[in-house]
């Protein structure tokens, strides 16, 4: 059974301390709304994958440049590939998908995109949340590897805590900077991998999910059995965690 290959997202300033556990993909990077790409200061040194914010790129306009600024910044720093967040798809962000998976493709690059663009980037790595909030864990990610095959799948793990408003449609939810004293009520579940809470506002029900050392093995034991090869997890999160995880 494959192991699982760990990309440690890091943001600049935690990059070269987290690079001592393992490979980091490093979260230097944005694309503005003028469609150019812009770097935090970085160490000199190398690291495996450059992270780029898009949550703020809508897609229009021409698309060659910014994709050669993503490609360049890729290829002049050594980067084995990138990793990009985008929006939901809409038409113009989908046609910078392909166009940008198709360039990475060429040029040797790896490219991991959000999961809705699986079919806009074909040769693209899709990542995806590991928590969810209905049926089991490994049920998901099954049913995305028969979808996609597991050598496409890239799940991110979290030890933040994340809260869902349900129904959670979009499989989406709300990180929390600080455990919310309803925690106190905690349970665990085998099916989801991971411990829960829930509680009301404003007339709606929530679900606070979250990981600890335990849960995240557990998450790792199944993507082994899947044959899923990559995963990211947030640095410096879970920091305290990885001698036991990844030793």
């Amino acid at each position: 059974m494959p192991e699982t290959k760990i990309y440690l997202s890091a943001p600049a300033e935690f990059a070269a301390e987290a690079s001592l556990h393992g490979p980091v993909s490093v979260m230097a990077y944005r694309v503005g709304r003028d469609r150019h790409l812009y770097r935090s200061p970085l160490p000199a040194r190398r690291f495996a994958l450059m992270e780029a914010d898009g949550s703020s790129f809508t897609g229009f306009g021409p698309h060659r440049a910014l994709i050669g600024e993503l490609t360049g910044e890729a290829r002049r720093r050594g980067y084995r590939g990138l990793r990009l967040t985008l929006p939901r798809p809409s038409p113009q962000l989908c046609a910078f998908a392909g166009a940008l998976d198709a360039e990475a493709r060429r040029l040797g690059l790896a490219l991991f995109l959000p999961e809705p663009y699986a079919h806009a980037a074909p040769a693209a790595r899709l990542t995806l949340p590991a928590q969810n909030t209905a049926g089991t864990f490994e049920g998901r990610l099954s049913k995305l590897c028969a979808l996609y095959g597991p050598e496409r799948l890239a799940p991110t793990l979290e030890r933040t805590y994340t809260d869902f408003a349900l129904p959670a449609r979009t499989g989406r939810g709300t990180a929390l900077r600080n455990p919310p004293a309803l925690l106190g009520t905690a349970f665990y579940s085998a099916r989801l991998c991971a411990h829960y809470a829930s509680y009301a506002r404003a007339g709606r029900a929530h679900l606070v999910v979250w990981d600890d050392l335990a849960t995240l093995r557990q998450k790792l034991s199944v993507l082994r059995g899947l044959g899923v090869d990559t995963a990211f997890l947030y640095y410096p999160h879970a920091a305290d965690l990885l001698p036991a995880l990844l030793g």
